[in-house]
């Protein structure tokens, strides 16, 4: 063996050294997992604006040659297996005959052992949820061209439930330029993760334009990302999925400014949601560090 040439025994030595301790910290997270599910009580074990933390703090940590997607890939697995040891956790997906684009988001985030059922509407999805026959949902982000959207139905639940929008999928993207993308809800109180985004539902009356209502939301302090228009709204009104910049609860002063009866431009405001703002594919591309 020439001089300087690193052993190989001792560097397989040293690998199986650092597995066994990579082990041993799951085992120990897995403990400490159980005591965290005595101390929620009644509390829903999921909870996306932690996680969402977690990814963000050991990405802004991570350094040299390991794969930035895979930290982020090998933590999901992690977290849905802590998950699942703290409580029942399963999920109901839009899966209509032939679109596995739900199904396979939902597979990638949410963990091979995570169990998933497969329905052909996304009502039935909400239902689920709502019912609680499954504790999140995985439905296709909406699009302004939908003829049958799904957020009108899910703005008549959040008007008299608590199922509401908590995530978007993928968290961390897969592919540069893969636009693919969805939304999951649950039955979760809203949390700030520190980078978020918020949907609500305004409906206005008489019928006004995106510019304008763009404009009411600016004015009243927070930045529109987009309005997606109901395909057939009621005779004289406007109905807008308004997503927009930062984290908005129920009771957002600023929202209640859109709904003013003297002021306002909107009859109603009706909160849908909010959801951890994902990677982008230049945060976790690898940077070539050593």
């Amino acid at each position: 063996m020439s001089e300087g040439k690193p052993n190989l025994a001792a560097l397989r030595e040293e690998l199986d050294s650092i597995d066994n301790a990579l082990h041993d910290l799951l085992m120990r997270r897995a403990a400490i997992a159980a005591g965290v599910r005595a101390s929620k009580g009644g509390a829903p074990v999921w909870r996306p604006s932690r996680e969402a933390q977690i990814l963000r703090r050991l990405m802004a940590r991570h350094s040299g040659p390991f794969p930035r997607a895979t930290i982020v890939q090998v933590w999901r697995e992690i977290i849905s297996a802590m998950v699942r040891l703290q409580g029942e956790f399963s999920v109901a997906v839009y899966a209509p005959e032939g679109d596995r684009l739900c199904r396979d988001m939902a597979r990638d985030h949410f963990g091979a052992e995570t169990p998933l059922s497969l329905h052909s509407s996304a009502r039935a999805v909400l239902t689920a949820v709502q019912e609680g026959t499954a504790t999140a949902g995985v439905l296709p982000i909406p699009e302004d061209s939908e003829e049958a959207p799904w957020w009108p139905i899910l703005a008549g639940m959040a008007s008299g439930g608590d199922v509401s929008v908590c995530a978007r999928l993928p968290f961390a993207p897969t592919a540069p330029g893969n636009g693919d993308s969805a939304l999951c809800v649950a039955a979760i109180a809203p949390d700030e993760s520190g980078d978020d985004k918020s949907f609500f539902v305004v409906r206005t009356f008489p019928e006004v334009s995106r510019a304008r209502l763009n404009e009411a939301i600016a004015a009243a302090g927070i930045k529109p990302v987009r309005l997606i228009g109901r395909g057939q709204p009621r005779e004289g009104t406007s109905v807008f999925l308004a997503e927009l910049e930062g984290f908005a609860g129920p009771d957002d002063a600023r929202i209640a400014r859109l709904t003013d009866p003297e002021n306002g431009i909107a009859e109603s405001a009706v909160f849908l949601g909010v959801y951890a703002t994902p990677f982008s594919s230049p945060e976790i591309a690898d940077r070539g560090e050593v």
